[in-house]
């Protein structure tokens, strides 16, 4: 009787077993990207101008708003076709203040009643692909300034 002996044993091959722990992982990997998964998703935060919360500070920190400046009025209809070329107006004169500095003329964006979402979302884009600090959408309208850094 051979009880504290080691008897060497033959290895156990599960080939099924193996294929599938090299083979899955990589069809998980294909999967994913044809799905899309890592897609990377960017979001940006927008904050709407309440003239309630102007009312709550002292009268030293109090501001008129919209600033008083010269705007340039970008009227958004809601036909596709004039609400881009007037995006891409915008967007020249948005860049034209910032280069020149011109704290006396600002932009207004008015989105009108038949206005679409896009455009809501491409005016916004304007303004952070042109790198503007001050920008307020207030009611019906988007209203870009300089403010000096």
């Amino acid at each position: 009787m051979k009880i504290l002996t080691l008897t060497p044993r033959q290895r156990i091959i599960y080939t099924p077993g193996l294929i599938s722990l090299l083979l899955l992982p990589v069809f998980c990997m294909v999967f994913l990207h044809q799905h899309k998964a890592f897609q990377k998703l960017k979001a940006m935060d927008v904050v709407f101008f309440s003239p309630d919360w102007n009312k709550r500070l002292p009268k030293a920190y109090q501001f008129k708003f919209p600033p008083e400046r010269s705007y340039v009025n970008v009227n958004l209809t809601g036909n596709t076709n004039s609400d881009q070329s007037l995006l891409e107006f915008a967007r020249i004169q948005i860049r034209t203040i910032l280069k020149t500095k011109n704290k006396s003329v600002g932009v207004q964006i008015h989105f009108g009643k038949k206005a679409q979402y896009w455009a809501f979302v491409k005016a916004l884009d304007i303004c952070y692909a042109e790198d503007v600090q001050s920008y307020a959408p207030y009611q019906d309208d988007i209203y870009v300034v300089y403010s000096g850094r």
